[in-house]
């Protein structure tokens, strides 16, 4: 069974990752096909699982095989009463929207089915690529729900990149993940949306009350512990996976550099431990030199760091 995902342009490789560390997290043995803006997943995981997660997947559906000549279009799919061809132009090269009407004439012989622009009930795609052209379809369309958030923060990160994080973490549904600096919530939020449970770590008791506000307009129960990130080791045992934003400027109130306070958590982190957490460029450490870092660029004083290690 094999889905394809087309993924944002903004954040590729970021998007790309999101999308690869889902599906292995739930079938460790999928395949993965990367293609410019196009992740290609053979995997026991339907693709509705994984778009209902990801947060950088523009378009996601089954593939039902690939074409050279649109003419001779055809591939495994169901037959649907209603449908639409849409283009997904991948390529170098120019597509006009006469492809569509053309691949849509084909499969409304072939099934007998009627176009509707309006209300298909399948979504046939076109993904043209420089390298092979794919057919795709969809019966509908998954977008992410993420949680509300009653009461927010000006420095707070944000809604999408805090889901993406925990994507990136490998975590899923039963498991558990701490956020020792959970500020109002944002990551242990979108941890519990997606059924992984949480715990928050935060030495500011005001943020703590807003953490524990937001959490329960959603109806999540997560633990929100008032202490330092020191209280990671006494929970250690209860969690698989962290995943942070790290204080900087005037969102931190710790008495050391930010730089210092990102040695000394992460000293205290077990190897074993999956960690992802976002920090201000330019405050980089020996160890996580071997992380794997996307830069977030924010505006021409900050930039953004998301390292998975």
């Amino acid at each position: 069974m094999s889905s394809f995902f087309v993924v944002s342009k903004q954040y590729e490789e970021l998007a790309r990752d999101e999308i690869i560390s889902i599906s292995k997290s739930y079938d460790g043995t999928s395949k993965i096909t990367v293609l410019p803006r196009l992740v290609i997943v053979s995997s026991k995981v339907p693709w509705n699982i994984i778009a209902n997660r990801a947060t950088f997947a523009r378009h996601a559906g089954m593939i039902a095989g690939t074409f050279d000549d649109v003419s001779k279009i055809d591939g495994i799919m169901p037959r649907p009463e209603t449908f639409v061809c849409r283009t997904i132009n991948l390529s170098s090269k120019s597509i006009g929207s006469s492809l569509e009407r053309q691949a849509g004439a084909i499969l409304a012989k072939k099934w007998g089915s009627k176009v509707s622009l309006s209300n298909p009930k399948v979504t046939v795609y076109l993904i043209i690529t420089d390298s092979k052209n794919y057919l795709g379809y969809a019966e509908s369309h998954v977008t992410p729900i993420h949680p509300k958030k009653l009461v927010k923060h000006p420095h707070e990160i944000d809604m999408k990149l805090a889901r993406c994080m925990v994507n990136l973490s490998g975590l899923k549904e039963g498991n558990t993940l701490c956020d020792p600096f959970c500020g109002t919530g944002t990551i242990l939020l979108q941890a519990e949306s997606m059924g992984i449970s949480s715990i928050g770590i935060d030495f500011d008791k005001i943020m703590c009350k807003i953490t524990k506000k937001n959490l329960a307009g959603n109806k999540f129960d997560s633990r929100v512990i008032n202490s330092g990130f020191e209280e990671i080791k006494n929970i250690m045992g209860e969690i698989d996976g962290i995943v942070t934003d790290l204080p900087y400027g005037i969102s931190s109130r710790s008495s050391v550099s930010p730089k210092k306070l990102l040695q000394d958590f992460i000293s205290v982190i077990p190897k074993r431990k999956k960690l992802v957490m976002v920090y201000k460029k330019g405050l980089e450490v020996d160890q996580i030199s071997k992380a794997k870092k996307y830069e977030i660029y924010r505006h021409k004083s900050l930039t953004r760091v998301i390292a998975v290690s």
